[in-house]
């Protein structure tokens, strides 16, 4: 299974993943067009890319009330039928990374689908805090550690 590989301490918060993202699949520079998002905790001054880890076992898909959420079988990534989606947030809410995103028009889901095993965001982050880990290569043990180190800045002070 392929999934980004997010190193949250080398993250400037430049934003250049989120543009690239919304380029390539809205053809519009905007953030909120984005799969990928900034997320950062102003206390700390640190910013974590928030993006798809594409679950083994997507608690996302099993909730989706109306089947919107699925696998893709040509390219294993969990992404959405948005003719499906009624946009209702099961998915965002089931998520343990917050991943899933509301297209601001059509309040439909969008979920990174890892470009077609090219993801542009981990090719324009020149801090190197995102890398794209071919079939194989991404345990499980690296997305707990991401996951920890989320719930590291998440934990209240």
């Amino acid at each position: 299974m392929s999934a980004i590989s997010i190193i949250p301490e080398r993250c400037t918060g430049c934003q250049a993943c989120e543009m690239v993202c919304s380029l390539s699949h809205e053809g519009s520079c905007s953030p909120s067009l984005s799969r990928i998002r900034m997320k950062k905790w102003d206390e700390i001054s640190v910013f974590i890319p928030i993006v798809c880890q594409q679950c083994e076992k997507p608690p996302c898909v099993d909730i989706c009330p109306t089947g919107a959420r699925k696998r893709a079988l040509a390219t294993d990534t969990v992404i959405t039928d948005e003719k499906r989606c009624v946009g209702c947030k099961s998915c965002y809410y089931a998520c343990p990374y917050s991943a899933p995103v509301l297209h601001p028009v059509t309040k439909r889901t969008m979920t990174c689908d890892l470009c077609n095993g090219q993801p542009l965001c981990t090719q324009v982050c020149a801090a190197g805090a995102l890398s794209y880990k071919p079939e194989g290569d991404v345990s499980a043990e690296k997305r707990r550690a991401f996951a920890q180190t989320l719930l590291h800045f998440m934990r209240p002070r």
